[in-house]
């Protein structure tokens, strides 16, 4: 297994769960995708989810570097997407990035996608195999498989319930700071 392996499986695992969720509820995606001034239809969110579906399975399967590669401008491009978003609305807008299960859009998504797209370009000078392979791994591949599982996990809660926790934290102190100037 080449050295980045787990962390593009899980970027990958993480597009198809992406994909597969705008496929069978894009209201969110439509909406954050109008938000953003881009082609919203029913249509164009069930592509963009085929594509995110795709993508990530032939990352998983097929392996190599052109699923790298692509997976490589996925990210970058949901990167552009975020930074698009916030300077076309007023308010803090929705995500989109998993149907009904979205979140602010923030400097974590920002930097989160720029980060896991730099692994995918990284990932394509270092390709790996199929995830098929990790049986080859120590234990039948049970701990690599069970450690991208957690990545994957992990860079879903990033994306979902961090933004989430963020703002309202960020509403918390805001609170505090206001009444405790209300007292003095």
């Amino acid at each position: 297994m080449a050295a980045l392996s787990g962390p593009l499986f899980a970027a990958a695992l993480l597009l198809v769960v992406a994909g597969a969720t705008k496929l069978l509820r894009p209201n969110q995606t439509r909406i954050a995708l109008r938000q953003a001034e881009l082609p919203n239809g029913r249509g164009a969110v069930q592509l963009l989810g085929l594509a995110e579906v795709a993508i990530g399975t032939a990352a998983i399967l097929a392996g190599g570097p052109v699923p790298a590669a692509l997976a490589a401008i996925a990210y970058g491009g949901f990167a552009w997407f975020a930074v698009r978003i916030q300077a076309k609305t007023q308010d803090t807008p929705d995500c989109g990035c998993f149907g009904s299960k979205s979140a602010p859009v923030g400097k974590v998504h920002v930097g989160l996608n720029l980060a896991i797209a730099g692994i995918c370009a990284l990932a394509i000078a270092l390709p790996s195999d199929s995830a098929l392979s990790a049986t080859n791994t120590p234990w039948a591949g049970v701990p690599f498989v069970a450690l991208t599982l957690l990545l994957c996990a992990l860079i879903y809660a990033a994306l979902t319930s961090l933004p989430l926790a963020l703002s309202a934290a960020a509403a918390h102190k805001s609170t505090l700071s206001h009444s405790h100037g209300a007292t003095t």
